[in-house]
């Protein structure tokens, strides 16, 4: 069977830009795939969120994150991209950090030149490490994935632009290409002129990161393509959704004291999504039967 890191690197080399939905955990994830996206991108929101109820602000640990990644890629079948945060230490963290990302079964990840502890991209006061740090950051990176997996795929995300401006930003993705980074990500980019900017100045394949009510204007899939991003991530959608639809759900019963009253989906409607049939035929095929005498 094919990786999924090489089926990745496929989609990265095909014409058209990638639709992926951002993901917390192995629901959600199996929602996305079914809905038709090419990938899924593990979202380090989403599982602070989904986990302690908490902000994007660096209270999850990397044995968390990288729980939470294995959960989601054997979940699915399409290419999981991880959020690896800062890397969780120095270059030998790194290291470590791509190493068991690639142990998962992730395609990717994509690592941050943050401070820890870090926060959310469209938070205010982040603060970035030198660029000589990321660089060592980054050779570890590549370095681990070419050790592992050749096609894993390694996305630097830089917060630059929010601390130092967009021509620092520019010129630490150049460092990143450098290095042997995959594809960039300039991190909450504010303004079309700034997106048109990072395309004209970066010949990789660009990821762009769309929050409901975030900095980054709001693009549709064809928009951003034809501005020239390749990895187009609809972060927290599949997130915002569910909390909308609990809180639908959950107001009309204390409302009204039944269920019902609020359409959902139905105990048959669920079995699918979480492949019932398919464990119902492994529990025939495995169930003993006694032999004859």
């Amino acid at each position: 069977m094919e990786r999924k890191s090489t089926l990745f690197r496929r989609q990265l080399a095909r014409p058209g830009a990638i639709l992926s939905a951002g993901v917390y955990d192995a629901l959600s994830a199996r929602m996305a795939e079914l809905a038709g996206f090419d990938a899924v991108h593990h979202s380090g929101y989403g599982t602070a969120a989904a986990l302690l109820g908490a902000p994007d602000i660096g209270l999850v640990d990397f044995s968390e994150m990288c729980r939470q990644v294995k959960n989601i890629a054997r979940s699915v079948s399409i290419p999981v991209l991880g959020d690896a945060d800062t890397g969780y230490g120095n270059a030998l963290n790194v290291y470590r950090t791509v190493q068991e990302y690639v142990w998962t079964g992730a395609s990717g990840t994509f690592i941050e030149d943050q401070q820890w502890p870090k926060r959310c991209g469209h938070m205010e006061g982040k603060r970035v490490v030198s660029r000589e740090e990321m660089r060592s950051k980054l050779r570890a990176a590549v370095d681990a994935r070419d050790g592992e997996d050749r096609d894993f795929v390694i996305i630097f995300r830089t917060d630059a632009l929010a601390v130092e401006g967009l021509d620092s930003a520019l010129d630490r993705a150049r460092d990143a290409l450098d290095v042997g980074a995959d594809v960039i990500f300039v991190e909450a980019l504010r303004t079309r002129e700034e997106m048109e900017r990072v395309v004209d100045a970066i010949r990789a394949p660009l990821m762009l990161n769309l929050i409901e009510g975030g900095k980054t204007p709001l693009l549709s899939l064809s928009e951003a393509q034809e501005m020239g991003f390749k990895y187009v991530v609809f972060a927290l959608s599949a997130l915002y959704g569910a909390v909308r639809g609990m809180k639908e759900a959950l107001d009309a019963i204390v409302a009204t004291g039944r269920t019902g009253t609020v359409p959902s989906p139905s105990f048959d409607d669920f079995a699918p999504i979480v492949r019932s049939d398919l464990y119902a035929e492994r529990a025939r095929r495995y169930r003993f039967e006694p032999s004859g005498c």
